[in-house]
């Protein structure tokens, strides 16, 4: 499974195909909006230790740490 650190303030765009099932969210109290399939920047947090898990089934993704600047890496996107 491809995983990606995500830096606060960074945007990672994933086309349409790149992520086949779910995505996931793991992080240590990270903020962050996930839009799936051109719909709206949905905001989340994911907990310190948890894992939120996105269907997003082949749609193009777009996720953003909105995390408060400057900061340690805090989150990773995996699928």
């Amino acid at each position: 499974m491809p995983n990606q650190f995500l830096p606060r303030g960074q945007v990672a765009n994933l086309g349409a195909g790149v992520v086949p099932g779910n995505l996931q969210v793991i992080g240590v109290g990270a903020n962050y909006t996930i839009a799936i399939g051109g719909g709206g920047a949905v905001p989340h947090v994911v907990a310190v230790g948890a894992v939120n898990a996105h269907a997003v089934n082949g749609a193009a993704v777009t996720v953003t740490n909105t995390s408060p600047v400057p900061g340690p890496v805090n989150m990773a996107i995996i699928w």
